[in-house]
Parts: structure tokens; C-alpha cells; sequence
């Protein structure tokens, strides 16, 4: 079963990184429960190297009307960031992140 969320995610100094996008449900929560890293990159400007596990607090669950999903993805209106795009890295690739 797919929801749609909001993505609100806090890069400190560099900025926020925000997004609205539809997923799974679960592959959402376990997502959130891996503490996985998630490698967003330079998003913020040269040199930001964005990067962090996806907490609880980061993603918001909006609904799971069917209605409603089926307008967003008739209309192409999810936006920004989504976490699902971007790399999920373990800890020993952490190092050749570093290094580049």
C-alpha cells in the first residue's frame, strides 16, 4: 500500500532539504527503522556533501486516500527531495565518500 509523505530534512548550516513523494509504506518504515545512511551529495552547493539516516522525524505521513495519491501522480505534483532517489550507503562506504 503506497501513502503520500512530506520530506523535511535539517542539513544544519547548509540548509533544509524538503520534498512531497508517494511510496510504500513499508519500504517507508523500514527506511526510518535501518538507520541507513542516505547520500544525498552536493545538493546544497559545493562542497556540502549532504548525508544522514532517515529518522522518524524527518518524514511525515500524509494520507493514504487512493483519491488523493491518484491526483498527485495524475498531475506529476510530487516535488523536491525524495529519499528513495538518492544512494543508501553502510558504514564501511562512508570512507570512499570521504575520500572523494
Amino acid at each position: 500500500m503506497k501513502a503520500l509523505y512530506k520530506f523535511h530534512f535539517d542539513c544544519g548550516k547548509n540548509g533544509v532539504l524538503y520534498g512531497l513523494f508517494i511510496e510504500d509504506i513499508e519500504k517507508v518504515d523500514e527506511l526510518m527503522d535501518s538507520g541507513r545512511i542516505i547520500y544525498f551529495g552536493e545538493v546544497l552547493g559545493k562542497n556540502s556533501d549532504i548525508m544522514g539516516p532517515i529518522e522518524e522525524e524527518d518524514i511525515t505521513f500524509i494520507t493514504d486516500d487512493e483519491k488523493v495519491l491518484a491526483i498527485i501522480d495524475h498531475f506529476n505534483l510530487s516535488t523536491g527531495f525524495n529519499p528513495f532517489d538518492y544512494n543508501q550507503v553502510e558504514d564501511d562506504d562512508l570512507e570512499d565518500i570521504d575520500d572523494e
